[in-house]
C-alpha cells in the first residue's frame, strides 16, 4: 500500500512538472475521495501550524475548490470527455495537495531565514505555479493545446476570485 501511495505521490509531482497528465492516474472515485480527505487534512494541519484564527478558512477554501471543480466539470462535459472527470479532479486535488505541503514547508522553513516579505514572495511564486499546472491538467483532459488549458485555468481563477470577493465578508478576515 505504501508503494502505491508513493507512486501516486510521484505521479502528482510529475504532473506538476508537466511530464505526465491525468491519464496516468487510476480512474477511481475511491482514490478521488482519499485524495480529497488528505487535501482537507493538510488544510487543517496548515491552519493549526500557522496558528491562525481561521475557523472558516478550510470551509472557505472548500467552497472555492468545489466552485472551480464545478466549472471544470462543465467545460469537460462540453468537450464530450465526461468519462475523464474523476481523473482530472484527482489530478487537480492531488497536485493541490502537493502544493499545499510545499507551501506549508516553505512558510515554516523560509520564515526562519528570510524576512516576512521575502517569504511571502516565495510562497506567491509557488502558488502561481499551480495555475499553469491546472491548465496542463485541463488541456490534457480535453485533448487541447496547453495554451487553451492555461486560458481556461486563468478564467476559472478569475471566477474563483470573484466568489472570494463575494464571500469574504461572510467569513470575516480570511487571508
Amino acid at each position: 500500500m505504501i508503494d502505491g501511495v508513493l507512486t501516486l505521490f510521484k505521479t502528482f509531482i510529475e504532473i506538476i512538472f508537466f511530464y505526465k497528465g491525468p491519464r496516468d492516474i487510476p480512474n477511481s472515485s475511491v482514490l478521488l475521495l482519499m485524495v480529497f480527505v488528505f487535501w482537507c487534512l493538510i488544510g487543517v494541519i496548515a491552519s493549526i501550524f500557522m496558528e491562525s484564527n481561521q475557523t472558516g478558512g478550510l470551509l472557505f477554501d472548500l467552497m472555492l475548490i468545489v466552485f472551480g471543480l464545478a466549472i471544470y466539470a462543465l467545460i469537460i462535459n462540453s468537450f464530450g470527455q465526461s468519462e475523464r472527470i474523476i481523473r482530472c479532479f484527482t489530478a487537480i486535488l492531488g497536485c493541490s495537495l502537493i502544493f499545499s505541503i510545499v507551501l506549508l514547508l516553505a512558510q515554516v522553513c523560509l520564515s526562519a531565514v528570510l524576512t516576512s516579505d521575502e517569504t511571502r514572495l516565495a510562497v506567491q511564486i509557488i502558488w502561481l505555479w499551480s495555475i499553469p499546472v491546472e491548465g496542463h491538467i485541463i488541456a490534457r483532459t480535453i485533448d487541447r493545446h496547453w495554451v487553451f488549458g492555461f486560458l481556461i485555468a486563468i478564467t476559472v481563477l478569475f471566477a474563483q476570485l470573484q466568489l472570494f470577493v463575494y464571500l469574504s465578508p461572510m467569513f470575516g478576515s480570511i487571508s
